[in-house]
């Protein structure tokens, strides 16, 4: 009890020595700052200093307590001793166990300052760290905590296109195919806003311009201007498309200009090996609102909707280094014909070769003379498919176009009318290199390759990632004909072009020298139902052979 009250009695000096090195340092390093600020610390520190002096007087009184208590049970004990006869020492049952010494509580107190000290300065080189920027995706700088980060992206390809045998049509040239540079930000992870032009025209165009609401990954809400979801092809990005120029069907989208468009879109993953996206826009296409013009226009002002679900059977029944995916998509929207002039009603897309040659079919527009054609219904439908084992891909799509209108002739009683256009293609591609396709597969779409070994002529370095590619597609317009009657969809009767139905061969080699940059050799052919005629010429089909440089960050 001596040694007790002499560790008690020094107690306090401890106390206030270790309250003096405290407060000393606390205003040492107050020094860096106002007057208020100090006066705060210093106050802090005294209220946190007053809580562990309470803390170690009360562990104190609990030590003395337990020894008291221990104490008594030990004087019992050696009474119960003195008259039982000897027995092993067994410890009685609910006495408590030995309290912990001054020095150990001392210990503790020291060991858990100290901790504390640690945890704040690595929260002071945490932040004073500031932004921090990396290469991945783009050039992106981010707050160290994740609250933000900003991203600048951009991609130019850089093609040439020379038109083989005695074709007079095409002009062999260099070309600046897409010259795009871009933001995006990401606010809190829950939202990002997304800003790209492009710059390849004669003058800076949107493409892109979103805001994304992220709180749920399986139903993530866009909204603006953006690119809907439909088919497959369409829906990859041209960074990371199969061939360099996409196949006879996306004339569907793109002879109408409906390659982005403007609205609202909820897509996401609600299970893993399924992906979805549910579209709801105008319909107008790239970087047009919806048009009112006349009242019978503003009266006409059906939104698009655009469905798109797939799924991945192989990773539904765990199928390695496979990929089986399989989706459809939907699209319907009605389109106000204006009768003023031929040039402002609707017409059906117009189609172009896949080496941006001849532009080899061009309906008239639902006008015509001798009536009139109310709002055009377009419904467009599509099947795709894309398997995939190891370094071997097939893919394979399916799109169907539909325009159903009612014509009402000058004499007669009105009709109803409806033409179909078909395209489709097939594809196969060859990793030669050895990546696995199921590698880049994600989200309801092929990503971009990264290869096994990235191209360098640095000691050590690879020849990146090679592959070779075959392409057979078609189209078919025949619904559109010379002899439909006016302003129910007739084939435009100019000897320029005058075919309804063309199919195309592509062979293409690919190299791809990093995640960032690919160089792509195509030859295509294109045979036309019909010869073309062009500047007195007949053209029965058109060769070229297209090279693309590529570079995106």
């Amino acid at each position: 009890m001596g040694q007790e009250r002499d560790r008690l009695g020094r107690a306090p000096w401890r106390r206030a020595a270790l309250f003096a090195a405290l407060l000393t340092a606390g205003v040492v390093e107050a020094q860096e700052t106002d007057l208020e600020k100090r006066l705060h610390d210093l106050e802090t520190m005294m209220q946190q200093m007053s809580r562990e002096v309470d803390s170690l007087r009360s562990q104190v009184e609990a030590e003395k307590a337990a020894r008291q208590a221990a104490e008594a049970e030990a004087a019992k004990a050696r009474e119960a001793a003195s008259s039982a006869p000897p027995a092993a020492a067994v410890p009685a049952a609910g006495a408590p166990p030995d309290a912990p010494t001054r020095q150990e509580l001392n210990e503790a107190l020291a060991t858990a300052q100290e901790a504390k000290e640690q945890a704040a300065t690595m929260q002071q080189r945490f932040e004073q760290q500031g932004v921090q920027a990396n290469f991945t995706d783009g050039v992106t700088l981010q707050d160290p905590r994740g609250r933000w980060g900003v991203r600048v992206m951009g991609r130019a390809q850089l093609d040439y296109r020379q038109f083989l045998g005695a074709d007079e049509a095409n002009a062999d040239t260099f070309s600046v195919r897409r010259a795009r540079l871009g933001a995006q930000a990401t606010l809190f992870k829950d939202y990002l806003v997304q800003v790209e032009g492009e710059f390849a025209g004669t003058s800076a165009t949107m493409t892109n311009g979103f805001l994304e609401l992220q709180w749920f990954n399986a139903a993530r809400i866009r909204m603006g201007q953006f690119k809907p979801q439909f088919g497959l092809e369409q829906t990859l990005l041209d960074l990371q498309s199969d061939f360099q120029e996409r196949a006879l069907t996306q004339n569907i989208l793109d002879g109408n200009g409906l390659n982005y468009d403007r609205g609202i879109m909820v897509h996401g993953s609600p299970w893993a090996p399924m992906y979805y996206a549910v579209t709801l826009s105008n319909g107008t296409g790239v970087n047009t609102d919806e048009q009112a013009r006349s009242a019978t226009e503003a009266r006409t002002d059906s939104k698009d909707i655009t469905l798109r679900g797939v799924i991945d059977f192989a990773r539904v029944f765990d199928w390695r280094d496979s990929v089986v995916h399989a989706g459809l998509s939907y699209k319907n929207g009605k389109e106000a014909n204006r009768q003023s002039a031929q040039a402002d009603a609707f017409a059906a897309p117009s189609f172009r070769t896949e080496a941006r040659g001849l532009t080899f079919f061009t309906p008239q527009s639902f006008f015509g003379a001798g009536g009139t054609t109310g709002e055009v219904e377009r419904t467009i439908e599509a099947a795709e498919f894309s398997s995939s084992w190891k370094s071997l891909r097939f893919t394979g799509e399916w799109w169907r176009a539909k325009y159903a209108g009612l014509r009402t002739p000058t004499a007669g009683s009105p009709f109803e009318f409806s033409r179909d256009i078909t395209a489709s293609y097939v594809s196969l591609l060859w990793l030669m290199s050895g990546e696995t396709w199921s590698d880049f597969y994600a989200n309801g779409y092929w990503q971009k390759i990264r290869p096994n070994n990235r191209f360098s002529l640095d000691s050590g370095g690879g020849w990146g990632a090679w592959e070779l590619g075959l392409r057979y597609s078609t189209m078919d317009a025949t619904d559109f004909r010379a002899s439909n009657p006016p302003g129910t969809g007739q084939l435009s009767t100019a000897t320029l072009v005058p075919t309804n139905k063309a199919d195309a061969w592509t062979v293409q080699l690919k190299w791809i020298h990093n995640l960032y940059s690919r160089w792509l050799v195509s030859y295509v052919r294109t045979n036309f139902d019909t010869p073309v005629n062009v500047n007195g010429i007949n053209v029965g089909h058109e060769d070229a052979v297209l090279f693309r440089a590529q570079v995106d960050f």
